[in-house]
């Protein structure tokens, strides 16, 4: 796992010594060592390669965590090793970004990736040093313009897109428990958002511009807005009341930093729905030719919640209970087999490191079976919580 304050990085590549394609004997251990571990360490980045995987329990289930969920992956195709290829066909697969491809100098690059980018080293100088930089250089671009470089994920993004979803119209509570701490619960809820029971504060999804969807969207925010307005006795709406607390708090502004957390009044949801206070976060953001996506660590928007919810600010409010959706995943097209690990891993080490906080319980809402599937996947690949039985 990453230490605080770094990200991953996992590296694809041999052990060991091997001959490569023409024959030339490669320590790839000292590879690993003079190439890949600098330029990720100097960035911040825990460096780990399969063989360093340490915990208990399946070493492929390890593995492949890493490869879907990890920030950064460093690829050597230089044995064109099966193995190798397999992995990194899972990681574009899963992550439109940021993995790099590297091979000994003279290795020919196999037909199918021949349009992506692989940086050889040593450089045409003989300069181990070059290629590290070279390899930092596509991290810190990949870091600052977000592009994707997987050859496919677009396209199985886009195909998903057009998988059927089976939306889960009956409410009910997956709940669990964390093992050290037994009265702190997570809770995957199914169901309409206007059955949830009392949860205090409901967590809007936004774009950095923060402008609530429109009434009858078929969307969160839409719903929040509706539900949260004052409205006549045709249900007609006649004071929007959230959204346009939400304007005053902008003010002339016309977008705010990815990650923002803005706090208003839930409007006629106190009176129905028990709810205290709805935290609009900036998930996605608009890139021009390209709508909406979902922004660079999404589940720092998690984190910075709860810590709202613990703030002395909101103390007397006595914020015990929150539910996000899988932010980022609907207009903005993060994958959700990711994201959810993501924001209930940062849930749990909110937790973990902050035992005195007043929250109780950390929900997430499951829109649909993709989304259940999700949630449930994460929970069962984490040590530090258990279900609670029925």
């Amino acid at each position: 796992m990453a230490r605080d304050g770094q990200r991953n990085c996992f590296v694809i590549m041999p052990f060991g010594e091997k001959m490569d394609v023409d024959g030339t004997l490669i320590n790839f251990d000292d590879v690993y060592r003079e190439l890949f571990v600098e330029p990720a360490e100097s960035l911040g980045f825990n460096v780990i390669r399969c063989d360093e995987i340490a915990q208990a329990g399946s070493i492929h289930k390890d593995m492949f965590s890493h490869i879907a969920m990890d920030d950064l992956v460093l690829v050597d195709i230089t044995t064109v090793n099966p193995n190798v290829f397999y992995e990194l066909g899972v990681r574009h697969a899963l992550k439109p970004s940021i993995t790099v491809l590297t091979k000994y100098r003279g290795t020919k690059v196999p037909f199918n990736i021949q349009g992506q980018r692989v940086i050889e080293y040593p450089s045409e100088t003989g300069s181990w040093a070059a290629s590290r930089t070279e390899i930092r250089n596509f991290v810190v671009n990949g870091l600052r313009e977000n592009e994707t470089d997987s050859p496919i994920f677009t396209i199985l993004q886009d195909a998903r897109k057009d998988w059927k979803r089976e939306r889960i119209d009956s409410l009910k509570e997956h709940l669990y428990r964390l093992r050290k701490y037994t009265h702190r619960r997570l809770s995957i809820i199914t169901g309409d958002i206007r059955e949830w029971p009392g949860i205090d504060v409901w967590v809007n999804s936004e774009n950095t511009n923060m402008q609530m969807a429109r009434f009858y969207d078929r969307s969160l925010s839409a719903m929040i807005r509706y539900e949260g307005a004052e409205k006549d006795d045709n249900g007609e709406v006649v004071n929007d009341t959230i959204a346009q607390e939400l304007a005053a708090l902008l003010g002339a502004r016309e977008t705010v930093t990815p990650g923002t957390i803005y706090v208003t009044g839930a409007g006629a949801l106190a009176a129905t729905r028990g709810v205290k206070k709805i935290f609009h976060a900036a998930t996605t953001q608009g890139v021009p030719g390209s709508g909406y996506q979902v922004i660079l660590d999404v589940e720092k928007c998690v984190t910075a919640s709860l810590r709202r919810m613990d703030h002395e600010r909101y103390r007397h409010d006595e914020l015990r209970s929150i539910v996000f959706p899988m932010m980022g995943t609907g207009e903005g097209g993060g994958d959700v087999n990711v994201v959810a690990g993501r924001l209930i891993r940062a849930a749990v080490s909110y937790f973990v490191s902050n035992p005195a906080s007043n929250v109780a319980t950390v929900c997430f809402s499951a829109w649909n079976r993709r989304d259940l599937d999700a949630c449930l996947a994460a929970l069962e690949g984490l040590a530090d919580v258990e279900p609670i039985p029925p």
